[in-house]
């Protein structure tokens, strides 16, 4: 029986033995592991914490740069986060490196990635980028009042795929970004000042000497309009039923409709008071009598076929 007892120990001491050895080869293996790598482990875990750092201070640099700057809170938050984690990026793929491992196949592999989001969202990558542009760039910002094609409306929200446009009439336009980078845009009130272009019509039979004097009289006791005492008035165009005289007051943006409002009235009211006509189109008919009737009436009134 002892015999036999030592015979089925020495199995388990053999077993207990091996995976001794095993884990000791483990952990002479992790020795050596962190032998061989552990100042590169250390440089890349020093490079990753300075890394931070700095990517914070980059962010925050730009952060200020661009309040300087006055530009939007939205780009000023948005692009902050991407400049964050772009040298964030860097100083990951840095550190991996320097701890031996390959990132060849690793950017290779984003890369890729990359490119076919990229090819399925095109358009919408598109519209960002332009969105990213008119954030940056500026040339309209809420409460402008732009016209973009055949819409003309107010700014209200610049968002990264489209920008929001309420009309006159109170409907909401949403124009994607991309149209706006690629077009002509109008900024009505991307200037302090802007212009009011009025065009007088009166009858060849008044004296547009007088209509001007009315005219400049009316702009001159108007204390909204910036150049007031030199306004540009003059005869624009000689029509088909009228003489068109122009004018070009200069005012503020916030009072650009009113001014317009008022203007064409007190000008209606000087006409009438010093009987200066505003002529409607008109048309003159000649009939010629020519191979009628005998028999036939003579057109005395001819009021009554003409209109």
């Amino acid at each position: 029986m002892l015999v036999a007892s030592v015979q089925a120990a020495e199995p388990v001491s053999n077993a207990v033995k091996n995976q001794v050895a095993d884990s000791m080869s483990y952990v002479d293996k992790l020795i050596n592991f962190f032998i061989d790598r552990g100042p590169s482990l250390i440089v890349a875990v020093l490079i990753y914490i300075v890394g931070l750092y700095i990517a914070r201070f980059i962010r925050d640099v730009a952060m200020r740069m661009m309040r300087r700057a006055n530009y939007d809170h939205t780009v000023v938050s948005f692009v902050s986060q991407i400049i964050y984690y772009g040298v964030l990026a860097i100083v990951l793929l840095t550190a991996l490196n320097s701890a031996g491992f390959p990132t060849t196949s690793l950017l290779a592999a984003f890369g890729a990635l990359g490119l076919a989001i990229g090819l399925s969202l095109q358009s919408n990558l598109s519209n960002f980028a332009s969105g990213l542009l008119i954030l940056i760039f500026k040339p309209f910002k809420a409460g402008d009042v732009i016209t973009v094609g055949s819409v003309t409306g107010t700014v209200r929200s610049i968002q990264f795929m489209n920008t929001t446009i309420v009309t006159k009439e109170m409907r909401t336009v949403f124009i994607p970004n991309s149209m706006l980078t690629s077009q002509q845009v109008t900024n009505a009130t991307y200037q302090d000042t802007r212009v009011v272009p009025f065009v007088f019509d009166i009858g060849y039979d008044n004296d547009h000497h007088k209509a001007i004097d009315v005219i400049r009289e009316v702009m001159e006791n108007d204390e909204r309009i910036v150049n007031r005492e030199m306004v540009e008035i003059g005869i624009s165009e000689f029509g088909d039923n009228s003489v068109r005289i122009a004018a070009y007051p200069v005012v503020e943006n916030r009072n650009y409709m009113q001014v317009f409002y008022d203007t064409m009235s007190s000008v209606k009211d000087s006409f009438d008071e010093e009987n200066i006509d505003i002529p409607y189109p008109q048309r003159v008919v000649h009939i010629q009598r020519s191979g009628l009737d005998e028999n036939a009436k003579p057109l005395s009134d001819m009021s009554q076929y003409v209109k």
